[in-house]
């Protein structure tokens, strides 16, 4: 919306038609300031990239959307200044829109100028959202940056070169390895000519390939800038222009000296070790690492099952039947030992067998080096320890396991201790009701052992721990429902808590006479998630009254389970006897001992 000022400046039909494009100029926000900084007009184009409408900001300072950190530096007055002593303030910064929204924006404060009195009347602010241009600009910056920097850590010799073949570019670690000190040393120089014997042909050869399109290939023997001999293996690609035929080539050598040395003194080499014996269940393998020939006895064939057509004579076959969560400690160790980290070596890890399944075995070996002190050959022997490793693995699951159970079976006797004791009005009804909790307990845990294993089944349990009341009078306790599996801390807690309802059965309620007795039933709901749900009722005992006290049998029943495993546990004290109700999900139930 234009102001006073720009009414009486846009008096003529162009001025007008100045206006109105002013107005339809929406990727720019156009924004007039009085000499105090403060708004007084804000076209469409500001509404659209601030967000604020003309109405919310007329009259507001202009730092309004300036960031808190350019209010608090003085950018907005500062601004102001440059624009009124030198006609106009560029910049580029961080504002912020309606809501508090960063944008990255370029943009101009101009003074806007009374013609007649040459007097500053005001300003024009002109911004432009150039966000994403920025984020795409050090997204680029980024990619070129890493791009550099896998370029310099390659050990590689990496070069680009024109069509002519001349040097245009070498990587770091290509100057280190051809020995240049100064790059303007090898810049322009052709590369053929680097190349001794017939590796001037090849290079040729290679860079035709390449410019034709392809990629050209071979082994080559040139001197560094200081005259040491190496060995290069090269590759040579084009790289592509604009118009999408080759620009510039690229040759990548790889140092091949050492590798082309142990070929040179393994020719030379006349001895052989005939370590392959068939006096042995072992099987033993002889690497030569420098043809990667792998060739086993045929102990890998009556111990692992393997028929001689199914193996690949390489060490890519061999590594390939390691597990591949030990795959990399094993090749970690094995660069150890060829970089020189002794001669011997010794691994356990997992070798697939020709059924599929994984024998754990002990691989012990040695590396054979040349004259030079270079490897060549690795020569070991796999002993099968699948059964010892086996059997630790169960002592560990069994130790681990009586750990966890000792002191869940810990914690909670120290709890119907501590809480027995401090709710029992005398040592000797203390020291009866302790024992017999600490009964209930045992029990459980007789069973839990018992079964050796990780879980008890519900009605074992139930049974276990009402054996005392049942024996004399069984159709007194009338029980049933499906096997249910419980972890141990969920059977240590019903095993309480069913021992706590009966023992107050026996005192006060349906089993404290002639005539009552107790239904316990339980059910697995269908709908999902499934749950357990136990119900205890007591049936024609005395007439119940709900105490006023509730004492720490009372509580561990409504509070033991819950804690444990989580569920609900609902104790009722209606007139025809106790009900105590249990519902709990089965994964509950089956994961608390973990």
């Amino acid at each position: 919306m234009p102001t006073r000022l720009l009414r009486k400046l846009l008096q003529s039909d162009r001025e007008r038609f100045l206006e109105s494009l002013l107005e339809s100029a929406t990727d720019y926000a156009i924004i007039t300031l009085d000499l105090g900084g403060r708004i007084t007009a804000w076209n469409r184009g500001a509404e659209q990239v601030l967000r604020w409408s003309e109405a919310e900001v007329l009259g507001q300072n202009a730092s309004l959307f300036f960031t808190p950190e350019d209010r608090d530096a003085g950018a907005p007055a500062k601004e102001m200044e440059i624009a009124r002593d030198y006609g106009r303030a560029s910049d580029e910064r961080w504002h912020v829109k309606k809501g508090g929204e960063r944008f990255w924006a370029n943009g101009s404060l101009m003074p806007l100028v009374d013609e007649a009195s040459d007097t500053i009347e005001g300003y024009l602010k002109i911004l432009r959202d150039r966000t994403e241009q920025r984020l795409a600009e050090e997204k680029t910056r980024q990619s070129e940056a890493f791009l550099r920097g896998v370029l310099e850590s390659s050990g590689d010799c990496i070069k680009v070169l024109d069509l002519e073949g001349r040097i245009e570019f070498m990587n770091a670690g290509g100057l280190r390895g051809m020995e240049v000190e100064d790059l303007s040393a090898i810049l322009g120089r052709p590369w053929a000519s680097l190349w001794e014997d017939d590796g001037t042909a090849a290079a040729e050869e290679a860079m035709a390939a390449a410019k034709a399109g392809g990629a050209g290939r071979f082994t080559g023997l040139a001197k560094t800038l200081k005259g040491s001999p190496r060995w290069w293996d090269v590759q040579v690609t084009p790289i592509a222009g604009s118009d999408g035929r080759p620009d510039r080539l690229l040759a990548i050598s790889r140092d091949a000296t050492d590798r082309r040395q142990a070929e040179a003194a393994l020719r030379e080499t006349v001895e052989r070790y005939s370590l392959v014996t068939r006096a042995t269940n072992d099987a033993i393998w002889d690497w030569d690492l420098v043809h990667n020939h792998v060739q086993w006895n045929e102990a890998l064939y009556t111990a692992y099952g393997y028929n001689p057509h199914e193996i690949e004579p390489t060490g890519e076959w061999w590594i390939a039947q390691i597990h591949p969560d030990d795959l990399q400690e094993v090749e970690n160790h094995i660069r150890a030992v060829i970089a020189g980290n002794g001669d011997e070596w010794s691994h356990e890890y997992r070798f697939r067998c020709a059924s599929g399944h994984y024998a754990t075995v002990l691989d012990r070996g040695y590396m054979v080096r040349d004259a030079a002190g270079q490897p060549i050959r690795m020569i070991s022997a796999m002993l099968d320890i699948t059964r010892r490793k086996r059997a630790e693995q169960e002592l560990e699951v069994v130790h681990h396991e009586l750990g966890h159970r000792l002191k869940n079976v810990l914690t909670m006797v120290q709890a119907i201790a501590s809480h027995t004791l401090r709710n029992s009005p005398s040592m000797d009804v203390a020291r009866e009701a302790l024992a017999a909790r600490l009964v209930a307990l045992g029990k459980a845990q007789d069973l839990l052992i018992s079964k050796s294993a990780e879980e008890a089944e519900i009605g074992a349990l139930v049974h276990s721990v009402l054996e005392a009341h049942r024996a004399s009078e069984p159709e007194r306790l009338r029980i049933r429902g499906p096997r249910v599996r419980l972890s141990p801390q969920a059977a240590l807690s019903l095993a309480l808590i069913l021992h706590e309802l009966a023992t107050n059965a026996v005192k006060y309620g349906a089993l404290s006479n002639e005539h009552g007795y107790v239904d316990l039933v339980w059910t697995v709901t269908e709908e999902m998630p499934a749950c357990l749900a136990l119900r205890w009722s007591e049936h024609d005992g005395p007439r119940v009254l709900e105490p006023k006290r509730k004492g720490f049998g009372s509580r561990l029943i409504t509070r033991g389970l819950p804690g444990d495993i989580g569920g609900d546990v609902k104790l009722s004290y209606e007139p025809a006897g106790v009900v105590c109700t249990i519902t709990a999900p089965l994964d509950s139930l089956a994961a608390s001992a973990v």
